[in-house]
């Protein structure tokens, strides 16, 4: 008796298997589907490059952005936008004047000589 109904299920089982509908062709794959399409991937965006700046082209940018002059009042900010130190201010100063990009004061003040600071 038991082995009449394992053999009538097994039946009903695989006469399942012959009659299944392929649904692939209605969503857009199997046989609706050119076999030579592939698919269109787009490319990643490609990050602008920021170019990295010397220590004396950031502190002559500094000084362009405080009006094109170094002076006491403005030190801080200068040095603050330039990310320099006061040493590093003392080392540069000599190489922008020796080099025509900045023209140094009796008073101490440091005038850059670029396109921006006519």
């Amino acid at each position: 008796m038991i082995l009449r109904i394992v053999t009538l299920i097994g039946a009903l089982s695989l006469a399942g298997c012959g009659t299944m509908t392929d649904f692939r062709a209605g969503l857009g794959g199997g046989a609706s589907r050119p076999a030579t399409m592939t698919p269109v991937i787009a490319p990643a965006p490609i990050a602008p490059v920021t170019p990295v700046l010397t220590a004396k082209e950031r502190l002559v940018a500094a000084i362009e952005g405080q009006g094109c002059e170094l002076n006491a009042t403005n030190v801080g900010a200068v040095l603050t936008n330039a990310t320099i130190t006061r040493e590093e201010l003392l080392q540069l100063t000599p190489q922008l004047q020796s080099e025509g990009r900045v023209v140094v004061s009796g008073s101490g003040a440091i005038r850059v000589t670029s396109a921006k600071c006519i």
